[in-house]
């Protein structure tokens, strides 16, 4: 590993540089290199941050309660010079290992498009079901590693991209993304906690390990971890296994959201025929989605193959249940995540937002008024109150605002003098193929 010059400021001169490092892989995320790190080192993942002085707010160092979610996101000016200096990473390497970073491509991630009450980076961790913050999503092949001699030791990255729903899948092992355990069941890296890591101080498992504890037989028993090999996830159970035309359908689109996110992506790409900001074309993606779900199945019928229907026919069904369940509970301002929220099944993200992605490729607003008019006028019907939140998605484009308020009557704003108003602006007609082809 190379040498890195990293400035010690004085309020740093009592804490000590670990005595080995490592590399950040490609994409890695913080608590996937604090936990090969971790078994590099010997140590729980829980110490270990501790030993690093993150978070610089703990005054007690020698217990640990919980690795805050945060760490993930973003971290405290005295936080990241202290995890540099620990790990000898510039300051670079270590930006680049926090979900933050990705908020220039990624709308759930900027403050920018999510809304003034979400200016602090922190704050991105609350209220925002488009990012996987308490859980996380792996590939088990990415994860077996490239056969380097260090991945071999302690694994291949646990991915940034993973937190991200939009991505539900490896085009490279045509592996859909998993979240869950083949051997327990529950969620593999952590449970159902603000906790980043599940078991913190435990020393043994080995990054590509299942971090669950599974329920003990009685209250006052101690579980071991489930310490599945997470790499042997078997492709028995690939969803789909058979339907080449449906999986094909989804890594192709995975391939585009895949380049949109990447550093070298393009810094606009087309929605309902403007040039958009990519990261505010995933806000609009997240607002088409919520439509789809409550009015489903008005769009059955645009779905690319029967089986890709079909997961959406389960998936809405227990969404609207959902809905009119919380209907009847006192906190009704919750009913509409019933339909904001993206799903928990990879694949059904990925069948959703194939549809949403169609509708927000038409060349124009007219011909994206021809898909959304229909759903407006169904969710109006379905609950008005709520589809007014619907209607009005937040950090979305100017175009795709101006077709959901479309009203033949008059009665809002001519969509005319909105697109003039969007042309004085930053955005621009796309014309040709773009990048988002």
């Amino acid at each position: 590993m190379e040498a890195r010059l990293v400035a010690e400021p004085s309020v740093l001169s009592s804490l000590r540089q670990l005595p080995r490092s490592l590399d950040p892989l490609e994409d890695e995320s913080l608590p996937g290199y604090v936990l090969r790190l971790s078994h590099r080192l010997g140590v729980g993942p829980g110490p270990l941050i501790l030993r690093m002085g993150v978070p610089s707010s703990r005054k007690d160092r020698t217990t640990l309660i919980r690795i805050p979610v945060s760490c993930a996101i973003s971290l405290g000016e005295a936080d990241l010079a202290a995890f540099c200096h620990a790990t000898r990473l510039s300051r670079h390497e270590a930006a680049g290992l926090l979900l933050a970073s990705l908020g220039t491509r990624y709308g759930p991630l900027s403050s920018e498009f999510r809304g003034r009450s979400t200016s602090g980076t922190r704050r991105l961790q609350y209220n925002n079901p488009w990012l996987l913050t308490t859980r996380t999503q792996f590939c088990p092949d990415c994860l077996a590693g490239d056969g380097s001699e260090i991945q071999q030791r302690h694994g291949g990255a646990w991915r940034r991209l993973w937190r991200l729903p939009p991505v539900f899948s490896c085009p490279h092992h045509e592996r859909f993304l998993r979240r869950y355990c083949h051997l327990c069941g529950e969620l593999a890296q952590n449970r159902h906690s603000n906790d980043l890591i599940a078991r913190p101080r435990d020393s043994e498992l080995h990054p590509v390990r299942c971090r669950a504890t599974p329920k003990p037989p009685s209250p006052r028993a101690m579980s071991p971890a489930c310490g599945a090999d997470l790499t042997q996830a078997p492709r028995s159970d690939e969803p789909m296994s058979r339907d080449h035309q449906s999986r094909d359908v989804l890594f192709t689109l995975q391939k585009k959201y895949l380049s949109f996110l990447s550093p070298g992506g393009p810094k606009q790409v087309s929605s309902i025929g403007w040039l958009t900001p990519t990261a505010q074309y995933f806000q609009d993606l997240c607002g088409v989605v919520a439509l789809i779900f409550m009015t489903w199945p008005e769009v059955r019928p645009y779905a690319a193959t029967p089986e890709l229907a079909r997961i959406i026919d389960t998936e809405a069904e227990r969404r609207h249940e959902l809905f009119h369940r919380r209907g009847a509970e006192p906190r009704k301002n919750l009913r509409s995540t019933a339909y904001t929220d993206p799903p928990d099944d990879p694949v059904a993200t990925g069948a959703v937002l194939e549809i949403a992605d169609r509708i927000l490729s038409t060349p124009d607003e007219e011909a994206a008024a021809q898909f959304l008019v229909p759903l407006v006028d169904e969710a109006k019907r379905i609950h008005q109150p709520i589809s007014y939140t619907l209607r009005s998605p937040r950090g979305a484009s100017i175009p795709l605002r101006v077709v959901l308020a479309y009203n033949p009557r008059g009665k809002s704003r001519s969509r005319g003098d909105v697109i003039q108003g969007v042309s004085a602006g930053t955005a621009t007609r796309a014309t040709g193929r773009d990048s988002s082809g």
